[in-house]
């Protein structure tokens, strides 16, 4: 099914998906882009994470987030290479990745038989427009590994013609190694490749091959162990290879469990549900056109599956973030490169109306959600000017020498962002957000408080945010510190002497 292409050809295909992913990136990934960044709330708590980590700072133990151990690395790799707190660092990664993503769905729609991907990486962009909220997310990076793992099982299994079980190893190991990156973002990331990996599985075994899923799970376990093995050493050298258990397993589910609205409500009666049905459709719609066009079950079971684990993997936790579904767009993706590549079939004139409407409705969708990224952006500029200003005034106030025991406890997360500022405690965002999951985590706080308290302390001044002040924990700030300066909604506290 493989078409070739000239080298002019590969170098046009090669600065289209690049010209794609920076017109994208410079709108929608409107935390870190250079017209001028918003910052937003998880992508400063990454800002913090990845500048801790480039400055030698434990993953887990010494600073703490609920994802994978791989996200560590990602958000450091820019602050390492920029000094930190670089929001041009991370855009660039993530045009990076994104222009990444795009070339796979061409190499996918090649395998497929497709002469032209651009519909499909047009489409792609069109899903996760909406759903990117300003970008740097798990999802976001997840998603490269995932479309490969596709790009591997499209490229085997598309012609389904009996393969010696040797040949399976290198290309399942290739799935395996992907799945543990996903996993090792988030762990409900690595759903849509297992999904894939299940729905291929069963094509063999329905099959009768034997000796060829014993090849694949052998090599599907021997990539996800390659993958998994150098984190693990990493983590095992700093120390915190049983926290990282803790924090990317554990509390992240303990996390997704937190209260929120009822699953079957979100799927039935939300533009939530509604924006996962209709990525799901795109991947069956695909799966079925194969089916129809070759009778051959492995990539229309594996796409079904796929889609169905990408659209689980949204609705693992009860919080449904926009951002949780991004993880269907690659499944949706092989789908319409599936239908692409049936609707060769049909007559020339039914095919290019079909195509041009398909593509105006991409640019009509892209155009109108750009603009509102972009109206969203600018409104939130004027606001952060104004909260930079009086971050920094406080900031300010501790000596140099002072700056290593100071904390933000409970604020904005961007704070630490603006000021260029550093905590001194692991819990260093949403401190008692992070606690509704685990009680455990504000006990460590108390205990953290009462032992080696900061010295320095900003929290929030004269504004109700819920949920309220922890008794412990206002009974220390009420006790243990005394007032220095407040500007905006924030207060500067410093510990007293002999408290």
């Amino acid at each position: 099914m493989r078409t070739s292409m000239t080298r002019k050809e590969r170098m046009l295909r090669a600065a289209l998906s690049a010209a794609l992913a920076i017109g994208f990136g410079l709108i929608f990934y409107a935390f870190n882009t250079p017209l001028g960044p918003s910052i937003g709330s998880d992508n400063a708590i990454y800002l913090t994470m990845g500048t801790a980590i480039a400055r030698g700072y434990a993953p887990y133990t010494e600073i703490f987030d609920h994802k994978g151990p791989l996200v560590f690395i990602l958000q450091a790799i820019p602050q390492a290479l920029s000094g930190g707190y670089s929001t041009l660092a991370v855009f660039i990664q993530q045009v990076l990745f994104l222009f990444a993503c795009l070339r796979v769905i061409d190499a996918i729609a090649r395998a497929m038989g497709v002469r032209f991907g651009a519909p499909a990486q047009l489409l792609y962009l069109a899903l996760i427009g909406s759903l990117v909220g300003g970008g740097n997310l798990t999802e976001e990076y997840a998603n490269l590994f995932t479309l490969l793992g596709l790009y591997a099982a499209v490229r085997v299994f598309g012609g389904e013609q009996e393969r010696a079980p040797r040949s399976l190893l290198a290309p399942s190991a290739l799935l395996g190694a992907m799945a543990m990156l996903c996993l090792m973002t988030r762990a409900n990331n690595a759903l849509p490749l297992c999904g894939a990996a299940l729905g291929l599985s069963l094509w063999l075994l329905l099959s009768r091959r034997f000796a060829q899923l014993g090849a694949c799970a052998l090599g599907f376990a021997a990539g996800a162990a390659i993958a998994a093995l150098p984190v693990a050493f990493w983590l095992a050298a700093n120390g915190a290879l049983s926290a990282s258990i803790y924090g990317a397993f554990i509390h992240n589910m303990m996390y997704a469990e937190t209260e929120g609205a009822s699953r079957i409500q979100m799927l039935l009666h939300s533009g939530y549900g509604l924006c996962a049905m209709v990525m799901a459709a795109l991947a069956c719609a695909g799966a079925l056109a194969l089916w129809l066009r070759t009778r051959r079950a492995a990539l229309p079971l594996m796409l079904v599956l796929a889609a169905a684990a990408g659209g689980a993997a949204a609705f693992v936790s009860h919080k449904y973030y926009d951002h949780y579904l991004i993880l269907g767009a690659p499944a949706a993706a092989v789908g319409v490169c599936a239908l692409l590549w049936a609707a060769q079939s049909l007559p020339k004139r039914a095919r290019g109306a079909a195509l041009c409407t398909g593509l105006a409705l991409c640019c009509l969708w892209l155009g109108v959600k750009g603009r509102e990224t972009n109206d969203w952006r600018l409104s939130e500029l004027v606001d952060s000017e104004t909260f930079a200003e009086d971050a920094r005034a406080l900031y300010a106030q501790v000596p140099e020498d002072e700056r290593d025991r100071f904390m933000a406890y409970r604020v904005e997360p961007k704070w630490y962002a603006c000021t260029g500022a550093l905590p001194c405690m692991r819990f260093y965002f949403l401190q008692e957000v992070l606690a509704q999951a685990d009680p455990a985590v504000m006990d460590e706080i108390v205990a953290t408080f009462e032992t080696d308290p900061p010295l320095w302390l900003v929290i929030y001044y004269n504004r109700e945010f819920g949920p309220p002040y922890d008794a412990r924990v206002a009974e220390i700030f009420e006790r243990d510190y005394e007032f220095v300066d407040a500007r905006g909604q924030y207060q500067l506290l410093r510990h007293r002497e002999g408290a």
